[in-house]
């Protein structure tokens, strides 16, 4: 009768075990992996959408004249060759 009763136990235990296991499988997957997978995938997401916005909006930029360079128009605040900076005094 003793070697059932310690089968028994072993049974119990493993069950006891196993379930344990599975519920912590459970919330490590439901609270931590898919909430990680989740968001990736969005981030993933909006880079590609973002991407996209830009090659859409890169053609209509380079046919309207406009470049990410400096006006022509625009005067250099300073002589870049000359040895002298000019500026203007404060008071």
């Amino acid at each position: 009768h003793q070697c059932q009763g310690v089968s028994y136990l072993r049974y119990a235990m493993t069950y006891i075990l196993t379930g344990i296991l599975l519920y912590l499988s459970y919330r490590f997957i439901t609270g931590f992996l898919l909430p990680v997978v989740r968001t990736t995938r969005r981030v993933k997401q909006q880079f590609n959408d973002l991407r996209q916005r830009m090659q859409q909006d890169e053609p209509s930029a380079s046919n309207s004249g406009y470049t990410t360079g400096s006006l022509p128009s625009e005067k250099p605040k300073f002589d870049v060759e000359g040895e002298y900076i000019q500026f203007e005094e404060t008071r």
